[in-house]
């Protein structure tokens, strides 16, 4: 499922940099699960949160059996959007699978005969077969307190596109301030393009975004993996 500012790009790589750190039997827990691209790559003992409660709908119902649909037309699309409340896994699934870009909401998805939902729908059941033992929880990552996990955080990168609508505006400093917390007890790696200058970079690859410049060409961008300092592997 083409998921706004997803990794599906460099999930495999990101997983292989995660698998080379975690010790044995250690839990794996994503705050901002997202699309779930590097979540669907990782095994053992995971746990998946993010506050978005249209999308947490969305994978609990997939692991109770729930099918996706494989054509959504334009005024469904519109139905959904302005009544989410009704079926809120569908809403889920709609508001990002059949959204251009995969921006929530965004606009209806279409590109001559290419069939955006029948191409959300097998990425999502293809995730899913690695997906149906993690636990996903709907819950804001300041509320968690975990201890001697891995924690891969991918939230919103700052200046960038937000849900405010669905889970207010993103404070960029206050999730930072979580992080060094964390990582007193935690093995916690964050994806950003920049961060606080006690955190160092440990990984990093070129890759395409879904944002595109005034010649419509989407830009490159260099992906990082950032640890705080404090944190010795």
């Amino acid at each position: 499922m083409h998921y706004f500012g997803g990794k599906a790009r460099v999930a495999k790589y990101i997983v292989e940099y995660l698998n080379s750190i975690r010790k044995d039997d250690q839990p794996y827990i994503e705050p901002f699960v997202g699309g779930g691209w590097v979540m669907s790559l990782m095994n053992g003992n995971r746990y998946a949160y993010d506050k978005h409660p249209y999308l947490i709908s969305m994978y609990q119902q997939l692991q109770n059996g729930w099918k996706p649909p494989e054509n959504f037309t334009e005024s469904e699309y519109n139905d959904i959007k302005n009544n989410k409340d009704e079926n809120p896994h569908l809403t889920g699934f709609v508001g990002f699978g059949c959204s251009f870009a995969g921006k929530w909401f965004g606009g209806y998805a279409r590109s001559g005969d290419r069939n955006y939902c029948l191409n959300a729908h097998n990425s999502i059941l293809k995730k899913m077969k690695n997906m149906n033992s993690v636990n996903f929880k709907c819950k804001d990552y300041s509320d968690l307190k975990p201890e001697r996990a891995l924690i891969y955080c991918d939230p919103p990168y700052k200046g960038t596109t937000q849900y405010d609508k669905v889970v207010g505006d993103f404070d960029s400093d206050k999730f930072w301030d979580t992080i060094r917390i964390w990582s007193i007890k935690n093995t916690v790696i964050v994806s950003e393009y920049n961060a606080p200058e006690d955190f160092v970079e440990v990984w990093s690859k070129e890759t395409k975004t879904d944002v595109r410049n005034s010649k419509n060409l989407k830009e490159n961008r260099i992906e990082k993996l950032f640890l705080h300092n404090s944190i010795k592997l």
